[in-house]
């Protein structure tokens, strides 16, 4: 009897294995079948990966690597793609260079090095010892100086952050705006923008040193209120949570349709919708308050607008009754299809005027749809099929 059981429970440790494997094959074979072409699919092809190079930086007068924390760059023909810096003995790792393609040039110290071989970026390729050498290094550098106009409006990063520069490097900064300020633009007192209007951006270092300054302005903030037509017809949000707004901040809004109905748009009094069909899309903020509105409609098979409001659920068990009626006598008719559709037109207002008030709610439920609930279920016989 005890081999019999132990037996057995071998026989169920394996079952249950043999399970865990065909489940772990099963979920293997969704997410290689299944979720992973539908990434691809939605990113509009394979996602590229950056180009990776690493080994030695080093010049020629004098002989020898470059000092630790000597500024490497890459470029993809004059955008800069990737930065870092050495350490002892010349030593640079971890240089990636993001796409699109086109040949790959480097600096060091802002000078431009020579490679042993031609590079063409490429998708995921790892260049291992691949050396750099520049003449010599520049015998002057300059200070950058970040600055921020009225000061405690934000901050103005130098995200290269290996100051000082020599002549013609390229450095990455970033303006960020304390809350009810936005950014304007960037000045300097020499040198120049890749795009002075833009929050991130890079400054090309000139022959001296040199202050970059963010500045900013105060905002005017605007109030977004969310809402949903019908109100009974589902819910409207703002995801980012974060009102009053900005001119020009974008928003992360979603609806969602109540029982018995579906979404059809957003419209919006005023600033712009990156998608007006989708359920999660996001929103422009205009230089004004807004409303911005989830449009829903009654489903296939959904509810009754009135009686919904009446009852103040859409899952009242008398809803049943009534969409039941609609379905098997006034849908199977022209008069009763030309009733339904024109009910559906009007009564919404209807249903949001009573929605609100209690009293009303209470006034038509009893005295109209409760007797009429009780009318067509005392009918039931006569226009119920089978």
């Amino acid at each position: 009897m005890i081999r019999q059981t132990s037996g057995n429970d071998l026989r169920r440790r394996r079952a249950s294995r043999l399970a865990g494997a065909l489940g772990l094959l099963l979920a293997l074979a969704l997410i290689g079948g299944v979720a992973l072409p539908a990434y691809v699919a939605a990113q509009g092809g394979i996602p590229s990966m950056p180009m990776g190079f690493a080994g030695t930086a080093s010049t020629v007068t004098p002989a020898g690597p470059v000092p630790a924390g000597t500024l490497v760059q890459a470029y993809v023909g004059t955008s800069l793609r990737g930065e870092t810096t050495t350490e002892a003995g010349g030593v640079y790792n971890n240089l990636l260079v993001a796409g699109p393609s086109g040949k790959v040039t480097f600096r060091v110290d802002g000078v431009l090095a020579t490679t042993t071989e031609d590079i063409t970026w490429e998708s995921g390729v790892l260049k291992d010892d691949f050396n750099l050498t520049i003449p010599a290094l520049p015998s002057v550098a300059y200070n950058l100086t970040m600055a921020v106009a009225p000061v405690g409006t934000g901050t103005a990063t130098d995200q290269t952050n290996s100051s000082p520069y020599a002549e013609g490097v390229t450095v990455s900064i970033q303006a960020v705006p304390v809350a009810g300020y936005r950014f304007v633009n960037w000045t300097a007192t020499a040198g120049s923008f890749a795009n002075a209007n833009s929050a991130t951006t890079t400054f090309t270092m000139p022959s001296q040193d040199a202050t970059v300054t963010a500045h900013f302005e105060e905002g005017v903030e605007y109030t977004l209120t969310m809402a949903a037509s019908p109100v009974l017809g589902g819910t409207a949000t703002d995801l980012t949570g974060t009102s009053p707004y900005l001119e020009g901040d974008v928003v992360s809004i979603q609806a969602a349709a109540a029982s018995g109905y579906q979404f059809v748009s957003w419209t919006a009094t005023a600033g712009s919708l990156s998608n007006a069909n989708t359920e999660v899309t996001s929103f422009t903020m205009p230089a004004q308050d807004v409303t911005v509105t989830a449009g829903f409609e009654v489903a296939s098979g959904g509810g009754c607008f009135v009686a919904t409001a009446a009852y103040g659920s859409p899952t009242a068990e008398q809803l049943n009754v009534l969409r039941e009626f609609r379905d098997a006598v006034l849908l199977e008719s022209t008069a009763g299809s030309q009733f339904v559709t024109l009910y559906y037109k009007l009564s919404p207002p209807v249903a949001d005027f009573i929605s609100g008030n209690s009293f009303l709610r209470t006034l038509v439920r009893e005295l109209l749809i409760d007797p009429v609930v009780w009318m067509v279920e005392a009918t039931g016989g006569i226009w119920r099929k089978g």
